[in-house]
């Protein structure tokens, strides 16, 4: 069964007349008719019955119209999906992406994204930084978002997004909501009850890293994995903690978190997007990394 005796079929069921299905076809109608006869050897019925100068279905033709018309559908549908695929409009892309970045950072992009690609699909993958490189390296996502990367590959490209310093996040509730800003001091802040994320995050590395720098000695309070999880406790909590402003959405701060500077602590850490260097990057990958990169040329 051929393509085309399912459009030779449904146009002679349309017309109700061989020669004016072929016309529709630009085929001839000796051609036209064999293709609609072996169809009928295939499916070893009879589709068609003439009256006088008329063709018309017969109920085996009249059943097996609504299959061929959904058969049409579905390969028409399948070659505009073909075309989007091509100009990058639809498919599925891979994503890795560190927690951090996955709790606040990425449902921002791709909301904004899927509202002028309806048609990509994303498969998120939530590692730590180190793993996000490693699958890009192995092809196992197309693309990745990180923070602080501190290992170089030639198998990929590190495009910097934006940077941020580390700032301290207080409930508004907390002495040190009110202190002023030049008091705000490292050393002053770790004085506090410390909530920090888990040991396996990549913030948390940057801290202990800064810790050892200063030659502070220090023992967090409480431990989470969670970056959503790690702010609620402290705005429920005494504790503080310190993170990049990326990681804390704008209403959450006037929902009861205060955000504030370190006075004595102005390095800046990098957020990045990721790619492969080598090999073919597939056309809505594409889109998503341009339309990332259009995003925060601007930004901070």
């Amino acid at each position: 069964m051929e393509f085309r005796q399912l459009t030779y079929f449904l146009a002679a069921a349309q017309t109700q007349n061989f020669r004016k299905a072929a016309e529709l076809c630009l085929v001839a109608q000796p051609a036209l008719s064999r293709q609609i006869a072996a169809l009928e050897t295939e499916l070893g019925v009879q589709l068609f019955k003439r009256i006088k100068q008329r063709v018309v279905l017969t109920p085996a033709g009249q059943e097996f119209a609504s299959y061929a018309r959904n058969a049409l559908d579905r390969l028409q549908q399948g070659q505009q999906a073909m075309l989007r695929f091509q100009a990058g409009q639809s498919g599925t892309v891979e994503i890795g992406c560190n927690r951090s970045l996955a709790t606040v950072f990425l449902p921002t992009i791709l909301a904004a994204f899927q509202h002028n690609y309806p048609h990509i699909h994303h498969r998120v993958r939530v590692d730590p930084t180190d793993a996000v490189i490693a699958m890009v390296e192995q092809g196992e996502v197309d693309l990745g978002l990180i923070f602080d990367p501190v290992a170089h590959s030639e198998m990929v490209i590190v495009e910097e997004l934006f940077r941020q310093s580390l700032h301290l996040v207080v409930s508004a509730q907390h002495p040190l909501a009110q202190t002023q800003p030049h008091m705000l001091t490292l050393e002053r802040i770790i004085a506090e009850p410390l909530f920090l994320l888990g040991e396996a995050s990549r913030l948390r590395k940057v801290l202990e890293r800064i810790f050892i720098q200063r030659g502070l000695t220090v023992q967090p309070t409480v431990e989470i994995d969670s970056v959503e999880g790690l702010k609620e406790m402290v705005k429920q909590g005494n504790g503080v903690t310190l993170i990049p402003p990326a990681l804390v959405r704008s209403p959450q701060i006037d929902s009861g978190l205060v955000l504030a500077p370190v006075a004595d602590l102005t390095e800046e850490f990098i957020f990045a997007l990721v790619y492969r260097r080598f090999g073919n990057i597939a056309g809505p990958a594409r889109q998503v990394i341009k339309a990332i990169l259009d995003a925060h040329a601007d930004d901070f």
